[in-house]
């Protein structure tokens, strides 16, 4: 069925196109892209061997701070690759985030670009719809909007909170409800839901800021902030900025 819809098979040339360019230990790589000679077209990756994070948050709901703090580091390459590469993911979740095993060393990688965009082309396959998954998705992304790399920053944050609380930032009953939460609400205070320190959940008010200018600009600095907190010494001057955030819109509100 997926092969008699041109739509279909042009997003997956489209994937394999997006994630051939990029180059990175943070995310999967592309060895050959092409079409068999009975015109079904085919992508060939790396072999991963493991776990996707969904699977590792199903086991155990949720990892310790040690392991966000590297996942998100590994991951800031990956995503730093494809903002160099004009690359905008859109659909970072448990889901497309792999950790693999070789020669007895875990690394993180991206995967799936089958959403993604280039960043300077307003022109996508997904032009007119609301892409990517409720739950991470950025409130620009959620309202239909044009979105860049401060997108997927946002999503990194998204993803840092489920896997440290055990709980989405956003649930609602469904996709309707969970994007105007999205929009328009901000989630529980992380440190309510687990033991946290108190500059996570001001870590988490920037990258999880409703308004795209608030976030952090980069997915490095988000990284390199969040290991900041985690050992207790983020700068003074982004505990501020989140005082400040929080102080216009306070966790748990309707905005």
């Amino acid at each position: 069925a997926t092969l008699s819809d041109p739509h279909q098979v042009q997003r997956f040339l489209r994937e394999a196109e997006v994630a051939a360019k990029l180059v990175s230990p943070g995310v999967v790589q592309v060895l050959e892209v092409g079409t068999t000679s009975g015109e079904v077209p085919f992508i060939a990756m790396e072999r991963l061997r493991g776990f996707d994070l969904a699977h590792h948050l199903r086991r155990q709901r949720t990892l310790g701070l040690p392991q966000v703090v590297a996942l998100i580091q590994q991951l800031a390459i990956g995503l730093e690759a494809a903002r160099a590469a004009g690359i905008v993911h859109r659909d970072l979740k448990p889901h497309n985030l792999f950790l693999a095993e070789r020669d007895g060393q875990l690394s993180w990688k991206i995967l799936d670009f089958g959403v993604s965009k280039l960043e300077h082309n307003q022109g996508t396959l997904t032009q007119g719809h609301v892409v990517g998954t409720p739950a991470y998705m950025a409130p620009e992304q959620a309202r239909g909007e044009n979105v860049d790399y401060r997108a997927d920053v946002y999503a990194l944050a998204a993803i840092v909170y489920r896997a440290l609380t055990g709980h989405p930032a956003f649930t609602g009953k469904d996709v309707p409800s969970t994007l105007y939460d999205v929009v328009y609400k901000q989630p529980t205070q992380p440190s309510q839901l687990a033991q946290l320190p108190s500059d996570l959940d001001r870590v988490l008010a920037i990258g999880l800021a409703k308004n795209v200018g608030d976030r952090f600009q980069s997915a490095t600095e988000f990284a390199q902030a969040l290991a900041a907190a985690a050992a207790g010494e983020l700068p003074q001057p982004l505990r501020r900025r989140a005082e400040d955030l929080l102080g216009k819109f306070p966790w748990g509100v309707r905005l």
